[in-house]
């Protein structure tokens, strides 16, 4: 057999381990439909090389990798590095987490392409098993105009709920012409990353396995203040104290206003809340206690969106106890609204009491809660 015949052979058998492997991980259907019809060459520093399935650790794959293929000189690709086991294989729900996207690649010259996505490197968080880690590439119908926000590797924004088989569909990429994949789980390399992604919320908070509903039931937000719980987490940081369900945290810590994430759609309007019911103990008569009110947000630019409550952090009465604090995120469906409320200062107390925000969201037609978060405040302190 001459040395065509050879790499023919070769070349059908790495094709046909390709496909077995994508099919015994699930990658098909999980990620995309159909088989690519070839291996993409994917290597790490050290010459570690890519090979379909295989475990590897994040450790060993936190630096960007060399990405090979035969392209075709007056063509341009698209390649993608995607993860659809986010937060964990059993509960996908943030799928898929995209670590590295890259258009109008000339050629194979990956580094002259268009950089949509900065490489991330793999962070499964600790106890969720073994991630899929998909690399495909795309053949493009030319040069194209992506309309995507340009994410840096500084941040884990934007980057779940992503769906290479929409962004291929939207673009109108066909199916991917080569590919390839590894495993790896976590190991004492995802904190560093997590603290390069500066408390990359989708990771430290999204990814918890805890479960928004029972977690609310648990606390009796629901139905002290919503009859439903949603199912999306708001991404809530003060400072550098994550909020996760039910974390406590005192007055001194939550005194500046917190960093906010959510899932959002673009050119759509949002109203957030922050609502304390347990004034001025738990059980008490005046609840609600609205904290933060805020409407008519663009997407997640809280800064851009109508006042209507300035913040005011959390200060539970000394000998009350422990406070419940909820962040709730709520879409306007019908757009921009014309809030009839009286606009409240830091220092107008008396007029935040009594609030319910069931009630504020059946006035004005809002759609949710969509998302939510909630923190409980330790028991009195001394702010300053």
């Amino acid at each position: 057999m001459d040395f065509a015949g050879i790499a023919s052979v070769v070349g059908t058998r790495l094709l046909s381990s390709m496909a077995q492997a994508l099919q015994t991980h699930e990658v098909i259907p999980d990620v995309v439909d159909k088989v690519p019809a070839s291996v993409l060459n994917v290597t790490y520093p050290n010459n570690l090389a890519v090979e379909i399935g295989k475990v590897l650790t994040p450790t060993l794959v936190k630096d960007q990798p060399t990405v090979q293929w035969d392209g075709e000189a007056n063509a341009f690709y698209t390649l993608c590095m995607t993860d659809p086991d986010a937060p964990s294989r059993q509960n996908p729900k943030f799928r898929e987490w995209h670590h590295w996207l890259v258009g109008n690649i000339p050629g194979s010259d990956v580094p002259k392409g268009e950089t949509l996505s900065q490489y991330v490197g793999s962070g499964p968080p600790q106890g969720t098993g073994l991630h899929r880690y998909v690399f495909l590439l795309y053949k493009q119908p030319g040069k194209l105009t992506f309309d995507e926000k340009r994410l840096t590797n500084r941040s884990g924004d934007n980057r779940g709920k992503f769906s290479i088989r929409k962004f291929a569909a939207k673009y109108k990429l066909g199916d991917p012409i080569a590919g390839n994949m590894y495993q790896a789980e976590y190991d004492d390399y995802v904190p560093i990353l997590y603290k390069q992604l500066e408390g990359i919320l989708l990771c430290v908070v999204g990814f918890s396995l805890g479960d928004v509903e029972s977690e609310f039931k648990k606390a009796k937000i629901e139905p002290d203040i919503i009859d439903k719980a949603p199912i999306e987490k708001i991404e809530v940081k003060y400072g550098n104290k994550v909020v996760d369900l039910g974390t406590e945290l005192t007055p001194t810590e939550t005194h500046e206003i917190p960093e906010i994430h959510y899932k959002h759609e673009g050119g759509v309007l949002y109203t957030l809340v922050l609502t304390d019911p347990d004034v001025p103990r738990r059980g008490g008569y005046n609840r609600e206690f609205r904290h933060w009110l805020v409407g008519n947000i663009p997407e997640e630019n809280i800064a851009k969106g109508e006042v209507l409550a300035e913040y005011v952090g959390p200060a539970p009465p000394k000998n009350t106890g422990k406070h419940r604090y909820v962040f709730l995120i709520y879409k306007q469906n019908q757009g921009a609204i014309t809030f009839d409320e009286r606009r409240l200062s830091t220092w107008d107390g008396s007029q935040r009491k009594r609030f319910s925000i069931k009630k504020f969201a059946e006035k004005y037609n809002l759609e949710g809660p969509i998302a939510d978060s909630s923190t409980i405040c330790a028991m009195f302190d001394k702010v300053g």
